[in-house]
């Protein structure tokens, strides 16, 4: 059985970071930490399965499948790396 990982990651620190806007950044760490955080999970690390799809979205499209009902934002896990944070979203099935 195959599992899904939807991932997106969000600069918390934006220093030496390329390609992306600051102040956008900053918008979604705001959001994430204000609205989602809470009710998802800290982790510290994730290992993937050799059966394990990984599909890389936007912060935009990563909320957009957590429709609140199927899936919530405690189904959710991130990590609080360096300069970003790095949420997870992993089913078994695809979305």
């Amino acid at each position: 059985m195959a599992d899904y990982l939807y991932h997106t990651y969000i600069y918390h620190k934006t220093t030496d970071v390329l390609g992306i806007v600051p102040a956008d950044e900053a918008a979604k760490v705001l959001d994430f930490e204000t609205n989602y955080k809470t009710p998802a999970s800290k982790i510290d690390d994730i290992t993937i399965q050799t059966t394990t799809f990984e599909t890389l979205k936007t912060y935009e499209q990563f909320k957009a499948l957590v429709d609140g009902v199927t899936i919530t934002w405690g189904d959710v896990k991130y990590a609080k790396e360096e300069k970003a944070y790095d949420i997870y979203l992993l089913t078994d099935s695809p979305l």
